[in-house]
């Protein structure tokens, strides 16, 4: 059928909640499929969409014909704006039909998953019931103007489409910070979220969403009661469906440790124990620790391989483009919208390289789980603030090209493994919104959480000579290729008050060289320089007038080293 080029109306689509189905993931599996699941809803109402002619979308971009994704990678947006030949009561319609149809698809596969496994409703459930808690919880906004709403000719030039999107985001926004959510009845509600009513009983490993710590580990599932989204986060590595769209069988989506402690969990490591290839149970570090002194039978070799603190932590990266809704008022919104398109296929390419799992990449958008550190393949250590570094610089060549004043930034929270995965989510979340993109943005901000509670926080700026040269003295320390004394933090902190009050480069070389002249710091020497170049740089960079500042530079340093030499497993910092 011969496409009609008169744009009648334009409409936008939103949904959720999605932050409320992450904060109750308690595995990595059931937090990768909250929000794969959001996108795969938005994808298959896209993919609907596309094959009208009388449809076109603003953004995302969209090919056509459509592709499907086919990566365990989330890669749609929560929300979606298109233009249409349609009156808006007719697009209102398609939206609307095309949104049922994926629901309808979701109540399926669920309603699947419960005779494949050999779950089984409760209290007289069944798959309307399904549908009905979606249709409830699930919140689905269409927004739809005809040309006149917005009043904005259809004969203009694409400049104007800029505008459109902004308008349209604008309405988006404010119909997610006025969503109404109903939930279940306390006393039937679901075993894991305590929020949703429980409609099905399945076997499930371990305890519930709550703070109890478990004593020893489970030796069997137990029957529990669960809601439909629940459930469906929790078995999906299960579903043929889910199989068939991201092409793998036998798919599971990794733990913590299996992310976190990727430099030890070597082929002949996973054969020690087959708990690392299970499906279903987890296990803790121990076993890893087990494996590896199973398979490095010198004392001294695997004592080297396990004395590093930064196997049991864990990474998880948020990103966000800056000034997006600044910029696109200037560009043409579909070439923006394609920069991004491209930017998210390098950053999962980057991400997977690092070793790590993206949970979602929706151009701009990033999150993802990340190892702190490793040893690759070839030798060469990798860090989390390199993977950051080199995400904004990937974003900057293919989304600002110069042109444009938007950059990337980036919050990083590291915890250990026994973290609560929810409360992980939410410190990576307040490093990139609270810090972040606090004030000139285009920044990273990271957190750490040590096991003993104790927080190490700092930020950087992208592009400054500091990120680059800390980013640089993390690897080669952790590489072992410089190490420095274990007295060097602890003089350095005695110090600080002096240290921030030197007056010029000759009075801090004097400093470094009467506190660290012992005959045992000859073989720390370029590890001290290193370090000695970082306070020159960025303590003598200041007048020491503003003496407020440089004790805030010194702190800031002393934070940075502790956080070094704490990943390297010195015990003292721990």
């Amino acid at each position: 059928m011969k496409k009609n080029t008169t744009i009648n109306s334009y409409a936008g689509f939103t949904i959720g909640p999605i932050y409320g189905v992450f904060s109750s993931a308690r595995k990595t599996r059931e937090l990768w499929f909250a929000s794969y699941f959001f996108s795969w809803f938005m994808e298959k109402i896209i993919e609907q969409l596309s094959k009208n002619n009388e449809i076109d979308f603003l953004s995302p971009f969209v090919i056509k014909p459509f592709k499907s994704n086919e990566s365990i990678t989330g890669k749609y947006h929560d929300r979606f704006i298109l233009q249409s030949s349609f009156n808006k009561e007719d697009l209102f319609k398609q939206i609307q039909k095309a949104s049922d149809n994926t629901l309808d698809f979701f109540a399926e596969l669920i309603n699947s998953l419960v005779i494949k496994i050999g779950a089984k409703y409760i209290d007289g459930a069944n798959k309307k019931t399904v549908r009905d808690i979606f249709n409830r919880y699930i919140q689905r906004n269409i927004l739809v103007f005809d040309t006149n709403d917005i009043k904005l000719s259809m004969e203009s030039t694409s400049s104007e489409k800029p505008k459109i999107v902004k308008h349209i985001n604008t309405y988006l926004d404010s119909m997610e910070e006025n969503r109404f959510f109903e939930t279940g009845i306390q006393s039937k509600t679901c075993f894991i979220c305590r929020d949703l009513s429980a409609n099905i009983e399945a076997n499930v490993w371990g305890k519930s969403g709550s703070n109890k710590k478990e004593t020893k580990r489970n030796t069997s599932p137990s029957k529990e009661k669960l809601c439909p989204l629940c459930f469906m986060k929790y078995f999906a590595h299960m579903s043929e469906e889910v199989a068939k769209k991201i092409s793998k069988n036998d798919f599971r989506f990794p733990t913590i440790l299996d992310i976190a402690s990727v430099e030890l969990l070597t082929g002949k490591v996973k054969e020690q124990n087959p708990l690392f290839k299970d499906r279903e149970k987890d296990y803790e570090f121990q076993d890893i620790e087990h494996a590896v002194r199973e398979t490095h039978t010198k004392k001294e070799e695997a004592d080297s391989l396990l004395k590093k603190a930064y196997p049991k932590y864990f990474a998880i990266l948020q990103a966000d483009g800056d000034n997006i809704g600044k910029e696109i008022r200037n560009i043409d919104s579909v070439s923006f919208s394609y920069s991004l398109f491209n930017f998210a296929n390098t950053a999962e390419t980057i991400i997977k390289s690092y070793k790590g799992y993206p949970i979602y990449i929706g151009g701009d958008d990033i999150l993802a789980f990340v190892p702190v550190a490793f040893k690759d393949d070839d030798g060469k250590t990798k860090t989390v603030i390199g993977l950051a570094i080199e995400l904004s610089e990937k974003y900057k060549e293919f989304v600002a090209q110069n042109t444009l004043k938007t950059t990337l930034s980036v919050g990083i929270n590291i915890a250990y493994y026994k973290f609560p995965l929810s409360l992980a989510l939410k410190n990576a979340r307040k490093q990139l919104f609270e810090e972040a993109k606090k004030d000139e943005k285009n920044a990273l901000a990271l957190l750490l959480t040590k096991h003993s509670g104790h927080q190490i926080g700092f930020k950087f700026r992208f592009g400054s000579s500091d990120i680059k040269s800390f980013s640089e003295l993390l690897r080669k320390t952790l590489a072992g290729d410089v190490d420095f004394p274990h007295s060097l933090h602890y003089n350095l902190s005695r110090y600080k008050t002096v240290i921030a009050n030197i007056p010029n480069e000759e009075r801090l070389e004097a400093f470094f060289d009467n506190n660290f002249n012992e005959p045992e710091h000859s073989k720390f020497a370029s590890g001290i320089n290193q370090v000695k170049n970082c306070f020159k740089e960025f303590i003598l960079s200041v007048p020491r007038e503003q003496s407020e500042q440089r004790n805030n530079y010194v702190k800031e340093l002393l934070s940075k080293l502790a956080f070094i030499k704490f990943l390297r497993g010195e015990k003292q910092y721990e």
